[in-house]
């Protein structure tokens, strides 16, 4: 990721118990405790009594650079979705932060916004976690992009991108390299290293707890700073592509266009390819299996033979290995599968000649299975 030129430095502001008191009155009075007993519905009772402490150890960490370790510990409790109780896979793990943590993290969540807002920092095309910004603008981007290029006779790709447990994976170090060209530098680099190492969690089934282990991941889903700081990870995700790249968080959606499909498969091929390069120096994973696309186009208007859409993990300082390629689903309306006609993205399903036919009906069957029942 290249420096950004003449961008001033993050400067972590001093917290005062006003401000404290805000913040929580902001957030959600939660009764679920966290691994010291403590709830947002308790803090929101007693945060008048509590703000100056509060405002003092905040202070602290901000000036020394530091996260309080106490505030690094988390609670994970199991839940039960379906099927066979025995098996572990049947449960999903909700993980209890600290009460106090989200409370340090919003207010450090808010300047760091401010930072990337002030200095421009975050790519256009990023919908995700912002003020400002939804699902709907990415879509609406994504339909104007494809309905431009059938207006002009032209084929549409759009290749829809699928990573594994993206947020699980993210390597601290590339985070606190990319922070860093962002303009956290100094203390506000040492707080965030602080932060997001040496953190623990412990299983609570039922009141019995488990020994604590460390948490290897960089960036805590459910966490208030866990969402920008992704969004400050694969934030130049797009610069190694020529496509249009829209994103929502880790929804990554490619688009380009052409009046020869050939040509577009083959310069496509060529943007995936790069793209997969960049998620692998990333420490990024592509799920392959569900990475699939779509080529739009005008109904009548033929396709003929075209090459395969791939991604191609060869390393070209490296032996050539026919497993590295694979080659992608194409969703169109012909499938021999329904749910292969549409690709849902973003909660609307996507169809090869941009009708939402298939997004109609799916709602409507939808309802009247409701009904029905």
């Amino acid at each position: 990721m290249p420096n950004i030129p003449n961008l001033a430095d993050l400067e972590l502001c001093e917290i005062h118990p006003t401000l404290i008191n805000d913040i929580v009155k902001q957030m959600k009075a939660k009764s679920s405790m966290d691994a010291d007993g403590l709830s947002m519905a308790l803090v929101k009772q007693v945060v008048n009594e509590i703000n100056r402490p509060l405002a003092h150890i905040f202070n602290l960490s901000v000036l020394n650079g530091t996260f309080p370790s106490r505030l690094k510990v988390s609670r994970t409790v199991p839940i039960f979705k379906s099927g066979d109780p025995l098996m572990t896979d049947n449960y999903r793990p909700i993980s209890l932060l600290s009460t106090l943590s989200k409370i340090l993290e919003k207010i450090i969540s808010v300047q760091l916004v401010n930072h990337l807002d002030r200095n421009d920092i975050l790519y256009e095309h990023q919908y995700g976690f912002q003020r400002g910004k939804s699902t709907e603008q990415n879509l609406i981007h994504a339909f104007n992009y494809i309905g431009k290029a059938l207006n002009e006779n032209k084929y549409c790709i759009g290749v829809f991108f699928d990573l594994k447990k993206a947020f699980d994976v993210c390597s601290f170090d590339i985070l606190i390299m990319k922070l860093e060209k962002m303009g956290v530098r100094g203390t506000a680099l040492e707080w965030f290293k602080s932060y997001l190492s040496n953190r623990k969690q412990f299983v609570d089934i039922n009141g019995n707890f488990s020994t604590e282990l460390d948490i290897l991941t960089c960036i805590l889903q459910g966490s208030i700073l866990g969402p920008i700081l992704f969004l400050c990870y694969i934030n130049d995700l797009f610069t190694v592509s020529r496509a249009l790249t829209l994103m929502f968080a880790d929804d990554t959606l490619g688009l380009k266009s052409d009046k020869d499909l050939t040509n577009l498969i083959n310069t496509l091929n060529e943007d995936i390819n790069r793209m997969a390069i960049w998620f692998k120096v990333n420490k990024l994973a592509v799920n392959k299996t569900k990475t699939k696309y779509i080529i739009f186009r005008t109904k009548g208007k033929r396709l003929g033979d075209f090459p395969p859409l791939v991604i191609n993990e060869n390393e070209t300082t490296k032996p050539y290995d026919p497993s590295k390629v694979i080659i992608l689903e194409r969703y169109h309306n012909q499938h021999e599968k329904t749910d292969y006609r549409a690709y849902k993205l973003l909660g609307i399903y996507f169809d090869e000649f941009l009708t939402l036919d298939y997004h109609v009906n799916h709602i409507v069957k939808n309802l009247t299975d409701r009904c029905i029942a």
